[in-house]
């Protein structure tokens, strides 16, 4: 908003990191390379192979859901995906609604103010060049299992559960020729090995160098019918991936002179990801100056467009399209494939194959059991089924300032964000779902119209620095979907009017208007004492007339007591308060019952009424946030920052569950009250600093609670989000936000042992407590070490606790894929092996299987131990599943997130040039190393998750190793 202050006379905690160590490694994301780098951030989903920016959490959660921060760029609310990350200067993380108070309601979860570089008001011209290439490799993935293959065998009692004959002693599936279901030319086949290939696990027998029939040996060619030895693939997964290329340069002009300054930057990126046929294109173009108009007008502007294309971005979480091939090969595969003979998925006559193909011992037609069951071949999936992207961002200010004299300013700017986005999807035709296209085109335009008057004087010991301001503010958003239905009319045609049925086409948009009045003042006293107001009201039409007009006042003081204690350890001391109202509204057109298209009946349009029922009434939520700090500096080298905060939140704008009867599910009201607390703690400095040797340090840690006071009369939980096997993410009255309640195995109050019922399974209860979602605590390191010409940088973050429900775990353990799931049980016999028929009194009939120790709840053999082994499989994907601990896991870890070395060129040398003034070339590594986390060896990381409270389908985590060049002309 153009407004500058000294940091000594702010009463409330701000942190600032500089522009060149967020770049350290060239990243592209400015949110995860603030992981570690400011106290209280959290950072809640960075996904390192993929093109998405990580989101982040300041100071916790401040009413039912979590709500990210703004993202301002010189004074621009926008996009972080808009962010030259090249052209920063430094940001600076206001954390508290004292700290955004002018920035309206939509600040009060923080904001990230980011200031771009500017050319100089000098007579030079300068040009800089900052290049960076990367190679991108897989760096964790689950530990696989390489003993066994595909299949149900390890989920059997015995070799006859499906029929005498259609198993054998190893497990391995039968063919069994029937002649009236069979070609005559297949008698030959009959006895012959296979496998399930209709599973989508490995269940199936020990992997032994066995021949037996793969599944390409059931499709025309010179391998049909053919045996093969059954041999391990321990390098599968890891083959199917490919080394990914990452290209990010830019290249700046900076110029000036008494009257005015510019700065031109324009940035490329071309990155390809480790899966193939995905790759994104993007282009920005940054553009700011000012100029003088005489002596008392200044014009400026600031301008970013941005324009990128994608092919090919991979799909998360738990689908059941066979998008996510990820997902793929960690829940649902069998072991025993070669990927690299896959990547030829169509036959010679143009038709698809797939491992995941049906049963031959039920038909001998290949039309019937060729067609996948569950999956297509991956490679398919990749080249033929993937999505697009273009987009096109424009966004930025033009201001003016006019001096009315030396201590008052008039300020006025308009402000625009804009973007454009065209998507699409498509699905081949011929594989396992419906051939289709989709389509998505949407438009956002965001213009804000700001003038603020300032006013900066002294008088005397009194310091007075003021302004007043209004904006008008005015969103816009426009959605066009549409959609196939019944395939496509051609083979691959991938348009809407190739709908085979009438395509499915929505329409949506949004439009906003928040006018704004707000004011500041802050007196300071001998530059010693300060004391600031801010008073902002807000005028929305998301509410109702009536109550559209929310207040929202501010105040904080600072207190520089060294200035009356003078001692040579102790060089800067400030204690600092502050109290910060915040109000928020809604999204636009939430106000009224929603009234919807509905299907059509023949050739009639119908309407259907939303499902909750909306009086109209909503007031504004409202925060109340308290905070305290103090900043010490010890002799002029280290600096201390501790803050302790409370947030009050109140009137959160809920559903709450109503009777079916009353034609609705929910009703919208106002009730509720989060608190959060916390501490924060920032260390920084230059523990030494010598001619040849300097070394720079910060280091970061954060705590945040977040209790539910109240939700609304007679309401004392609210459902937040669901998972499998009755896992629920709930706030509960008393509690705190975010806790998780699943199954527990039931145990026997007197002795403390699992009670197992009569299959050899455990009994489970349902709504036990597990955990908070959220850490106990975040934290970060950053070092800077420089010696001579050479330096050194790396960041750290790490986090205590915090839980988050995972179906990588549970799927890969559940259908054999984990190495976890090898082994040998207290008899000391492969546990995969068959168990076996069971009687209470001799037990199981064979040696295979697990026993989960425990008592019987009841049977013959009540209150005794349990005797009976239950199959591999039923052990793994069944029993387990009774228990949420086994799914909801702990998401603490450390991890070295970027590093740096580098070597600055000679002076002496690059003189001889006559054109380079500085130049330095370093070795980059991005997401260097998860040091540690209780999940990685299950191959997940928890930095990396889709959301903060769980994960369906986590894409692989990547490292990325390289080299930059930064050269100054």
């Amino acid at each position: 908003m153009g407004v500058k202050r000294e940091k000594k006379a702010l009463g409330y905690s701000v942190q600032e990191v500089k522009g060149d160590n967020l770049t350290l490694a060239k990243s592209v994301d400015i949110s995860s390379s603030l992981a570690g780098k400011v106290a209280g951030v959290q950072l809640v989903g960075s996904p390192s192979s993929t093109f998405d920016n990580a989101d982040i959490l300041i100071r916790g959660v401040t009413g039912l859901g979590p709500q990210a921060p703004i993202f301002v760029v010189d004074g621009t609310i926008t996009s972080q995906s808009a962010v030259l990350m090249d052209n920063v200067e430094n940001v600076s993380v206001l954390k508290g609604p004292a700290a955004t108070a002018l920035y309206g309601q939509r600040a009060a979860n923080g904001a990230v103010v980011i200031t771009t570089k500017k050319g100089t008001r000098k007579k030079t011209q300068s040009v800089e060049l900052n290049l960076g290439a990367t190679i991108e490799n897989l760096a964790l993935i689950p530990p696989y299992q390489n003993q066994y293959a595909g299949g149900y065998s390890s989920s059997y009692t015995n070799k006859n559960a499906l029929g005498a004959g259609y198993l054998d002693d190893q497990g391995f599936y039968i063919f069994k020729y029937r002649a009236g279901v069979h070609p005559a030319s297949w008698a030959s086949f009959d006895g012959h090995r296979m496998l399930e290939y209709g599973a989508d696990e490995s269940w199936g027998p020990k992997i032994d160098g066995s021949l037996y029939r793969p599944y390409y040996s059931w499709y025309p060619g010179d391998e049909f019918g053919k045996l093969s030895p059954l041999t391990a693939q321990p390098n599968n997964v890891k083959d199917f991936f490919r080394t990914g290329v990452n290209l990010n340069n830019t290249v700046a002009f900076n110029s000036g002179g008494e009257a005015h300054n510019f700065r031109i930057s324009y940035g490329n990126q071309t990155r390809s990801l480790i899966i193939e046929n995905a790759k994104r294109q993007q282009h920005q173009l940054a553009i700011n100056g000012s100029f003088d108009i005489g002596k008392y007008i200044t014009i400026s502007s600031d301008m970013v467009y941005t324009t990128r294309n994608t092919t090919g971005k991979p799909s998360e979480g738990y689908r059941l399209d066979g998008l996510n091939v990820t997902q793929n090969f960690n829940q649902w595969f069998q072991r025993q494939l070669d990927i690299d003979r896959m990547r030829s998925y169509r036959q010679p006559d143009g038709s698809l194959n797939s491992w995941n193909i049906g049963d031959p011992n039920a038909t001998g037609n290949l039309a019937v059991y060729g067609k996948p069951q569950y999956w297509d071949n991956p490679w398919f999936v990749l080249k033929e089924n993937y999505a697009t992207e273009r987009q096109n961002r424009m966004m930025g200010n033009v201001g003016m300032n006019i001096k009315i004299n030396s201590h008052l300013n008039l300020q006025s700017y308009v402000r625009m964000n804009q973007y454009a986005t065209e998507s699409d999807q498509r699905v081949a035709s011929g594989g396992l779902n419906i051939d289709g296209y989709n389509i998505l085109q949407n438009q956002y335009t965001e213009m804000n119209y700001e003038t603020n008057l300032m006013y900066k004087n002294k008088f005397g010991k009194f310091s007075v620095d003021g302004l007043i301001g209004a904006n008008s503010r005015k969103n816009y958003y426009s959605q066009l979907y549409q959609e196939t239905v019944g395939g496509l009319s051609s083979p691959n045609y991938f348009d809407i009017s190739a709908s085979i049925g009438r395509p499915n086409i929505s329409r949506s948009y949004q439009k906003k208007i928040v006018n704004s009045i707000y004011g500041k003042a802050s007196v300071g006293w001998k530059d010693m004492i300060y004391l600031e107001g801010t008073l902002r009201n807000d005028w929305s039409s998301a509410l109702p007339k009536e109550s559209n007009s929310y207040l929202y006042p501010s105040l904080s003081s600072s207190f520089i007591f060294t200035e009356l204690l003078k001692t040579s350890w102790l060089t800067f001391g400030k204690i600092r308060a502050s109290y910060a109202s915040v109000g928020s509204d809604l999204d636009p057109h939430n106000l009224d019952i929603a009234i919807n298209n509905g299907s059509f009946y023949g050739a009639n349009p119908s309407a259907t009424i939303g499902n909750q029922f909306r009086g109209g009434g909503i007031r504004p939520a409202l925060t109340k946030a308290y905070e305290a700090g103090i900043e010490l500096r010890f002799f002029r080298r280290l600096g201390l920052d501790v803050t302790v905060y409370e947030n009050n939140n109140t009137d959160q704008i809920i559903g709450v569950d109503v009777s079916s009867g009353s034609g609705f599910t929910t009703a919208q009201i106002n009730a509720g009250n989060i608190v959060s607390r916390g501490i924060e703690i920032s260390l920084n400095g230059t523990p030494i600093q010598s001619k040849n040797f300097t070394w720079e340090v910060s280091l970061n840690w954060a705590r945040n609670r977040n209790e539910v006071k109240e939700l609304a009369p007679g309401i004392n939980s609210y459902l937040y989000a669901t998972n499998r096997y009755d896992t629920r993410l709930e706030h509960r009255v008393g509690g705190e936000w975010g806790t998780y309640y699943g199954r527990m195995w039931r145990v026997d109050e007197k002795t403390g042992k699992t009670l197992i019922d009569q299959t050899g399974q455990p009994l489970y209860d349902i709504n036990k407590p597990i955990g908070q979602v959220l850490p106990k605590w975040t934290g970060g390191m950053f070092n800077s070490f420089r010696y001579k010409g050479f330096d050194l940088t790396f960041s750290l973050d790490f986090q205590s606790g915090g839980l988050f429900y995972s179906e990588t775990r549970n799927f890969n353990t559940g259908s054999g894929l984990s190495e976890e799931t090898v082994g040998l049980n207290d008899k000391g016999f492969d546990w995969r092996d068959y168990p076996g028929s069971y009687s209470s009194a001799t037990g199981n009939a064979g040696n295979g299987g697990i026993r989960i120790p425990g008592i019987f709840a009841n049977g013959p053999l009540m209150n005794q131990e349990n005797n009976r082994y239950i199959s591999a499989r039923a052990y793994w994907y069944t029993a387990r599943q009774r228990d949420g601990r086994n799914v909801i896991l702990d998401a603490s870890y450390i991890k070295l997130r970027e590093i740096r070395f580098g070597y600055n060129i000679p002076a002496s040398f690059l003189a001889k040039t006559k054109v380079c003034k500085s130049a330095n070339i370093g070795l980059i590594v991005q997401n260097a190393w998860l040091i540690w986390a209780t999940t990685k060896k299950y191959g997940i990381d928890p930095s990396e998750l889709e959301v903060f409270y769980r994960e369906g389908g986590q894409l692989s985590a990547t490292r990325q190793i390289g080299g930059n060049l930064r050269i100054t002309f």
